[in-house]
């Protein structure tokens, strides 16, 4: 039996080539495109999440941050609701973040509410707030940060509220607003009750104005310090990025896999080495150099950091003592990996011609 080659000039790949590489811990996505006077609207995340408009809350082509329409709150009984889910509750990093647009007579004494998860009576609720002022501020049960850049101008503005480690921040157009809040409290009320949108509570101080592109990400702080903020709106696919290619069954075509690749099983470093005399670096993946450090103890430098210092790494090494490589906790960051060569009876450690090491993680 034989087989025909395929012929590589006549592959050609299909699919989209560009989208956020974080769109799979995208729990809910609310462009606000539509119809004007529309009250219903989609979740373009995966999780597809239901939202209902309450009171007499809609899609206004009035005014757009981007698409042509957005969220009109006209803050006396307008709100929206979503639906409690487990991927609205947040007990490690996590991204909160929309455009408003509201003006200086939206805001008077009363509490006026952007977004909520869980409810007000909730220990584990979460909210931005206008409280008596133009700024917006953090809260739970306490006030956790108060803003201080100005919101109510009648101009639109990026928030986003976010979380990295213990370390909650509220940035407003790209600047961070009032101080970094440390908490490592679980924020579980959107899986208890799910999302509030504009609403404050049963009488009045609901929010008055425009909310377009609302994003909410679980497992990530995409802001960590100050940033550009967005010129388009938020990309509603992965697109291409770590996804399968895969050769259809007639070898003509390419197309693009909806499985897609965990990265947390790709090797994020590798190199081989010889670690005697003046350290030789013979090929590599991620390892900018290595540093000598002593006999049989050398220091990976990665190009690109890793995101933490949790990943795995393991290697082997050949020459006449039998060394075998360990790993070396002191310096084990996410930009450096100590390694030592110990000889196979465990305790002699010198240099080898051959060192080999394999790093995993995310």
């Amino acid at each position: 039996m034989s087989f025909n080659k395929p012929d590589i000039t006549q592959l050609s790949a299909l699919g989209s080539t560009t989208g956020d590489v974080y769109f799979p811990q995208t729990t809910l996505l609310l462009p606000f495109d539509g119809a004007n006077g529309a009250t219903t609207t989609s979740d373009l995340s995966n999780t597809n999440a239901t939202v209902t408009f309450n009171g007499t809350a809609q899609i206004s082509t009035a005014q757009s941050k981007f698409g042509g329409s957005s969220l009109l709150l006209d803050g006396d009984s307008d709100y929206l609701t979503i639906a409690a889910s487990s991927n609205l509750s947040f007990d490690a990093d996590f991204t909160i973040e929309c455009w408003v647009k509201t003006s200086n007579s939206a805001i008077d004494t009363q509490y006026r509410r952007i977004f909520m998860l869980g409810s007000s009576g909730l220990a584990d609720n979460l909210q931005i707030v206008f409280v008596s002022s133009n700024y917006g501020d953090v809260y739970t049960n306490t006030a956790l940060i108060t803003g201080n850049i100005t919101l109510a101008d009648g101009n639109w503005h990026h928030i986003v509220l976010c979380r990295s480690g213990t370390n909650l921040r509220y940035f407003v157009d790209g600047v961070q607003s009032g101080s970094t809040a440390t908490t490592s409290q679980n924020f579980t009320g959107g899986a208890d009750e799910g999302v509030w949108i504009g609403k404050y509570g049963a009488g009045a101080g609901h929010f008055d104005g425009y909310i377009d592109d609302f994003r909410i990400t679980k497992g990530l702080a995409r802001y960590t310090s100050n940033f550009t903020p967005p010129t388009s709106a938020h990309l509603t696919s992965a697109g291409d990025v770590n996804k399968q290619i895969i050769i259809n069954s007639a070898a003509d075509g390419v197309v693009i896999g909806t499985g897609g690749i965990n990265q947390v099983r790709l090797v994020r470093a590798w190199v081989s080495f010889n670690g005697t005399g003046t350290v030789a670096i013979r090929d590599n993946y991620n390892v900018s150099s290595v540093t000598d450090t002593g006999t049989g103890n050398f220091t990976l430098n990665f190009s690109s950091a890793m995101t933490d210092t949790n990943y795995c790494a393991v290697g082997m090494s050949d020459a006449n003592n039998g060394e075998n490589i360990t790993v070396q906790d002191s310096i084990l960051t996410t930009t450096t990996l100590g390694i030592v060569t110990i000889a196979s009876n465990g305790t002699v450690v010198a240099d080898s011609t051959m060192n080999n090491v394999v790093i995993f993680g995310s």
